[in-house]
């Protein structure tokens, strides 16, 4: 009989672990685990932005590529996770498309794919 052992804690990175958002452009909120200060979006091939830019008045995380911004507030943590605010543009090209949200939490990273169709 074999066992199963579950190396990284078990925790899921991202709730819910993938999205799809609205074609006329949205914003949503997800839960996550990773820190804010490692926020990234990148695309398949690992083209992106790959670190947060940091407000210290609102003391908010945000990053923005192509058409997707992630953003996570400091205040927004709840003991558990960050709450993540997932903003789409209104998405004109016909077709759908697919950026990676991702981020370390600890010595591991994950990322959540956001589908825009």
């Amino acid at each position: 009989m074999a066992a199963v052992v579950c190396l990284c804690g078990c925790e899921k990175f991202f709730t819910p672990s993938s999205v799809t958002m609205s074609s006329s452009g949205e914003t949503i909120t997800v839960q996550t685990i990773v820190a804010p200060e490692t926020l990234d979006i990148l695309n398949y091939d690992g083209e992106g932005v790959h670190s947060p830019e940091y407000d210290e008045e609102t003391e908010i995380f945000t990053v923005t590529y192509e058409w997707l911004t992630a953003s996570i507030a400091k205040s927004s943590f709840n003991g558990e996770a960050w709450e993540m605010t997932l903003t789409a543009e209104k998405n004109t090209t016909g077709k759908s498309r697919t950026l990676y949200v991702g981020g370390m939490h600890g010595n591991l990273a994950s990322s959540m794919r956001v589908t825009q169709k």
